[in-house]
């Protein structure tokens, strides 16, 4: 806010009251601040993208308390708390070897199906249901959007660090599952890989997600579609079968393989079922896809940042 200061003539002086009559006392002089209305700021106008960085780095402290009251109290209206988290894909799993693998059988070939299945949808589930709560996390964070000045991307990084720290309990005790239940899978230090894939599909979670949020805040009735998209998508990504064993058309199973949450899948089942290393192309697909879809969904995020706050 530009001002400029104008001295104001005073009493004791020539031109005040007073003046020829004798007194020797003058009042200090009085200064008046004059602003240029041009040099305001909107309140929740869109900083420039380098300042906008700067402020998300600033809410760290933010993000964390935020994501661990988040992980703290989901589940916590249910008896079982948060062994749910556990127990849909597992239950899910069950479900989908009872009619894919006992019924239509299209887990022939495939060693230890029901693991098969219960890691894929672990997996999957928690893409699932980071990009639709990021997806939605302006209108369900709404009375922190109108109510205080701060990045917006806070508060759909601390949802992807809350759905992070759950999916990291789920994947923990489904690994301890996967060595308890027979057939019984050999532990390796390939499982260690599985922190580089988890770290990748968190990224593409949360681009993904900035990347919807602004349509989904403008029409609240695509969060519904979303929900039956990502349910497409887990049908196509090979949750309970292996494509290679179906198709042999060269084109559709180049299109699973640049699907990245296919290839996160299959990543995660050559680690943990078969003990073997990825290809290199799988990880460029994936850090690929993850770092682009990022990128530009932070963008676009950042671009529609001043519409979150808007009354509707």
């Amino acid at each position: 806010m530009s001002t400029t200061a104008d001295q104001v003539p005073g009493p004791g002086t020539a031109e005040g009251p007073g003046a020829g009559d004798g007194s020797t006392g003058a009042a200090p002089a009085t200064r008046v601040e004059h602003f240029d209305p041009a040099a305001m700021n909107a309140v929740g106008a869109r900083p420039p993208l380098r300042e906008y960085v700067r402020e998300l780095w600033g809410s760290r402290h933010f993000i964390a308390y935020d994501a661990r009251v988040r992980l703290a109290v989901s589940q916590d209206h249910t008896f079982l708390g948060k062994a749910w988290i556990v127990l849909n894909p597992v239950l899910l799993g069950l479900t989908f070897y009872v009619i894919f693998g006992l019924l239509l059988h299209t887990g022939r070939g495939i060693e230890n199906f029901v693991a098969f299945i219960v890691l894929g949808l672990t997996m999957f589930m928690y893409s699932s249901r980071s990009v639709v709560s990021v997806s939605r996390s302006m209108a369900s964070g709404k009375a922190l959007v109108r109510g205080f000045m701060f990045p917006r991307a806070a508060l759909t990084l601390s949802i992807v660090m809350r759905d992070a720290l759950t999916q990291a309990y789920a994947l923990g005790t489904i690994l301890v599952f996967l060595l308890i239940v027979p057939p019984l899978e050999p532990i390796s230090w390939k499982w260690l890989l599985l922190i580089p894939v988890f770290a990748l599909q968190t990224v593409f979670n949360w681009g993904f997600g900035m990347l919807l949020a602004p349509a989904v805040h403008k029409i609240p009735d695509l969060a519904n579609i979303l929900s039956f998209f990502m349910r497409l998508w887990m049908y196509s990504s090979g949750i309970f079968y292996d494509p290679s064993r179906f198709v042999s058309d060269e084109r559709i199973l180049a299109l699973f393989h640049f699907n990245p949450l296919y290839q996160v899948l299959a990543m995660s089942r050559d680690l943990v079922l078969r003990a073997q290393l990825p290809s290199w192309s799988s990880w460029g697909v994936l850090a690929g896809a993850s770092l682009i879809v990022l990128v530009l969904g932070f963008l676009v995020f950042w671009y529609n940042e001043e519409s979150y706050a808007d009354e509707r």
